[in-house]
């Protein structure tokens, strides 16, 4: 097993610009509301499911976004890191 780590850093950053993309076009296109005025106990429940399902959505982006936010600082971190340590061996 290697206990190198291997960056491409260009790779990860366009996986992260095409995850942004992805995470900012998510929207759930549930109505609000179905039948307004109406005291069906059904529409009352579709309504609040509609209701979760557009909650969870945009908690899921969230979270993608949070990721894909740490992921580059991740990314930024080992490749200082790579550069300190390059440094470093080539001033021995």
């Amino acid at each position: 097993m290697s206990t190198e780590i291997k960056l491409i850093k260009g790779d990860v950053e366009e996986a992260l610009a095409k995850l942004q993309t992805s995470a900012n076009a998510l929207k759930s296109s549930l109505p609000a509301e179905i039948g307004q005025n109406n005291v069906l106990t059904t529409v009352e429940r579709l309504n609040q499911l509609n209701q979760m399902i557009i909650q969870v959505t945009e908690t899921y982006k969230t979270l993608l976004l949070q990721n894909e936010q740490s992921t580059r600082q991740s990314v930024a971190f080992l490749t200082e890191a790579d550069e300190q340590i390059s440094s470093y061996i080539k001033m021995r």
